[in-house]
């Protein structure tokens, strides 16, 4: 367990609740039927820890890093959150949105200190690995060069990375059918592939969803199993 996550569970034995901030583009907002990466992480924190958090999500489709910057008075600092997930790249990185790396990486920056300021813990996560089928190839291409800049931010800012991308690439390079069953297109993953990225999330707060006492965990465990093993024979 990382030392942002160790600090962060530290505020479950006060009163006052822990707000956890959702903060991204339509990775991050919840659009579709079903549990979203976001749900599965509140559910395993009240298996776990109890009643202890409050979980906020402005998530905005087509956003971008500029975005967040913008809106972050409304949309981040109004709740005084107490943790951060934020996920973004994925708009950033298409050439429409006339954003570059150097801007990103600015923002990306800007981001956490404005956090760091609120006193909220910063984790950045990268996507799932998108779809080569079903995506514009100079998109997809820059979608690679943008994640390593995420990266890279995460370790200059002493913030907590989650690195989806890391594994997910190894599903779709070897379990292309398994991957592209939790595809919705290729940017945007489906309900199931949504609780592929919360038991993993879960598990980094100490949470393991085989232990639930609900069902409805199998599929995503499945696939989290077999990340375990490319990941350990990579």
């Amino acid at each position: 367990m990382s030392l942002v996550i160790k600090d962060f569970i530290k505020g479950f034995s006060t009163e006052k609740r822990s707000r956890i901030l959702a903060y991204g583009s339509s990775n991050t907002e919840r659009y579709l039927p079903g549990l979203h990466w976001f749900d599965c992480l509140e559910l395993a924190i009240r298996q776990k820890y109890g009643r202890v958090h409050t979980c906020i999500n402005t998530g905005l489709s087509g956003d971008t890093s500029r975005g967040l910057l913008e809106r972050f008075k409304d949309d981040a600092a109004f709740y005084d959150p107490d943790l951060v997930f934020i996920t973004i790249g994925g708009n950033d990185c298409n050439p429409d949105k006339n954003l570059n790396i150097i801007e990103f990486r600015s923002n990306l920056i800007a981001l956490s200190r404005s956090f760091t300021a609120l006193n909220c813990k910063v984790i950045f996560q990268t996507y799932y690995s998108p779809d080569p089928d079903d995506c514009e190839h100079e998109r997809i291409n820059n979608f690679y060069e943008y994640t390593d800049v995420v990266r890279e931010i995460a370790e200059e800012t002493d913030s907590m990375l989650i690195d989806h991308l890391f594994r997910w690439e190894r599903l779709r390079i070897n379990y292309n059918d398994i991957y592209k069953n939790l595809m919705r297109d290729g940017f945007h993953v489906k309900p199931n592939g949504n609780k592929v990225i919360g038991v993993d999330i879960a598990r980094h707060f100490g949470v393991d969803l085989r232990e639930s006492e609900f069902d409805g965990w199998e599929e995503a465990l499945e696939v989290q199993e077999i990340m375990d093993e490319l990941e350990k024979n990579c």
